[in-house]
């Protein structure tokens, strides 16, 4: 059985302090304690956008059919009975008890008061109600996760978490060394570009989690640090921002790259 929901509840009081748990990933001493954390080599993280502007390879499904792959193929499903980041964030935008979703077979050892064990339906169900209310979701295979839930077994659990603009780990990336940022992985094939649309308004910069776009020269500027969540795309008012995906096998390719760091079967 995994953490006590009192022990639970005892390391999310810790996810206030997120930035500066990022931001320490810069300190030398510091940095090397979190790399064992991130167990760099077992890691996978990648978000999945939801915008239905996303423009996509003739004939492919969308792209949150990825996260719907994983959850029909898993052999248990568990949801947490609270966000860590929006509950103890204070999220005034977005629903606190909406929390994410686990699978594989290390879910099984959660603690039920921590979360509740749910069918393969209602995981499915969970994550449209996520999409339905504009939370992007970010697929991961990450160690932090499993000593948050105190499950030994991190090789066979899927995180799915059901990420909100404010108060989302992922705000936390851009303060992180460049070996931390580069753990989060963008969707194959995704390409994020500026059209001649863009009128330099910043509604974008504003959006995108990763201080990844800047204004310059009258103009928005996609940097390297974009990962690919599809903020930017919903925030424009005047088709400035198109994001698009050429890789006709997106889908086989992820789940790919994603299975072979955790197994959920």
């Amino acid at each position: 059985m995994g953490r006590s929901k009192k022990s639970f509840d005892r390391i999310l009081s810790l996810y206030k302090y997120k930035d500066l748990a990022f931001e320490m990933t810069n300190w030398p001493i510091i940095g090397s304690i979190g790399k064992k954390v991130m167990d760099a080599d077992h890691i996978t993280l990648t978000y999945i956008p939801i915008s239905e502007k996303v423009e996509l390879p003739e004939s492919s499904a969308l792209p949150t059919s990825i996260i719907e792959h994983f959850i029909e193929n898993a052999c248990h499903h568990m949801i947490l009975h609270r966000c860590p980041c929006r509950s103890e964030n204070g999220c005034k935008d977005y629903d606190p008890y909406f929390g994410c979703t686990f699978i594989g077979a290390a879910a099984r050892d959660v603690d039920p008061e921590v979360g509740r064990h749910v069918t393969k339906e209602e995981a499915l169900e969970h994550l449209h109600q996520a999409t339905e209310m504009g939370l992007v979701s970010c697929l991961a295979r990450f160690k932090g996760d499993a000593i948050m839930l105190g499950v030994k077994d991190h090789a066979h659990l899927m995180t799915i978490c059901h990420c909100c603009p404010c108060c989302c780990l992922g705000t936390s990336f851009k303060r992180a060394s460049q070996e931390v940022k580069d753990l989060l992985v963008k969707l194959e094939g995704l390409k994020v570009e500026v059209t001649e649309n863009c009128n330099g308004c910043g509604l974008c910069v504003e959006a995108c989690i990763f201080d990844a776009i800047e204004i310059k020269n009258g103009v928005a500027v996609v940097g390297e640090g974009c990962k690919g969540c599809g903020r930017c795309l919903d925030a424009c008012r005047r088709d400035g921002v198109r994001i698009s995906i050429d890789n006709p096998r997106f889908i086989e390719d992820c789940i790919s790259r994603i299975s072979n760091k955790v197994d959920v079967t």
